[in-house]
């Protein structure tokens, strides 16, 4: 599966994206955004990481794919994880490199991203998370039309204190509501 946008390209992993995948991965910005990647990050983790990726898509657990501009450059990652598909829904995630934000990469790829969750895997809701100080990304949720649906105070232990998240949701009905 390959997903065209205006500027980017939405593709699987392969083995040859590893170099790229650790540029952009180990990252203190990305560390402190995000709610599981850890800094610095391990090297070998990269293939092991990938791995556990393209099992996820095999088993139809989760999809998640490079983000590369139309010239080749790795930007980030988005996908669509932990399906349930017995009531079908599925939770967003992506990171993007600090040399691309502020550029609407997140948003371009989540909208591109959302359509795949909603016409190819039939699924009736997907949820967002993000840390509270994480505004940028609460931003992307809101630009693609989740809706919040409230505050987990203390819900994830990052850098030794707690942190507050935000959790958001779309519809596929909002979805192609907003189309």
């Amino acid at each position: 599966m390959v997903i065209q946008t205006e500027r980017l390209l939405i593709r699987p992993y392969e083995k040859m994206d590893e170099a790229a995948v650790y540029n952009v991965i180990n990252s203190k910005g990305i560390f402190l955004t995000t709610i599981s990647i850890p800094y610095p990050y391990p090297r070998e983790q990269v293939g092991i990481w990938l791995e556990f990726v393209r099992k996820n898509r095999l088993y139809q657990r989760g999809y998640e794919y490079g983000i590369f501009t139309h010239e080749g450059i790795y930007i980030g990652n988005i996908g669509i994880v932990n399906i349930d598909r017995l009531h079908r829904n599925g939770e967003i995630t992506y990171f993007i490199g600090e040399n691309y934000w502020g550029k609407g990469y997140a948003t371009e790829a989540t909208k591109a991203m959302l359509g795949f969750a909603f016409k190819t895997l039939e699924l009736e809701r997907i949820q967002g998370r993000c840390m509270k100080h994480n505004i940028a990304s609460f931003r992307v949720m809101q630009k693609c039309y989740f809706q919040y649906e409230g505050l987990a105070r203390h819900e994830v232990l990052k850098c030794g204190e707690y942190q507050d998240v935000y959790h958001t949701a779309i519809l596929k009905k909002d979805y192609f509501d907003n189309l």
